[in-house]
């Protein structure tokens, strides 16, 4: 696991092309987290979920619908959600995967 989306070697296009997902773990937490940033109507947007932690949520962007032009944008705003929807203490890193969540 990584601490940065740009170690992980892959591009924003992969991740909105759906054809990888970033998943977030908390070091202190037993769950994951799934990055979704497209839509059922394969319109743009980003948010996290994870069934364990009972827990939905979208950044600003994904609220509006937009797209984030750059991994440290949405590594930036994924860490911001994070540190605002649950209560951690624990180091954020981030994995990537080729099996796709939509919710």
């Amino acid at each position: 696991m990584k601490t940065s989306l740009k170690d992980l070697g892959i591009t924003i296009e992969e991740l909105y092309n759906g054809t990888k997902q970033i998943l977030i773990n908390l070091s202190d937490k037993q769950y994951q987290f799934h990055v979704v940033l497209l839509g059922r109507d394969n319109q743009p947007d980003c948010k996290i979920s994870s069934w364990g932690a009972n827990l939905w949520a979208r950044t600003n962007k994904g609220m509006n619908y937009e797209k984030y032009e750059t991994l440290s944008t949405l590594q930036s705003a994924l860490v911001k959600l994070i540190k605002t929807k649950v209560d951690t203490n624990g180091e954020i890193t981030f994995d990537v995967t080729d099996d796709i969540h939509t919710m």
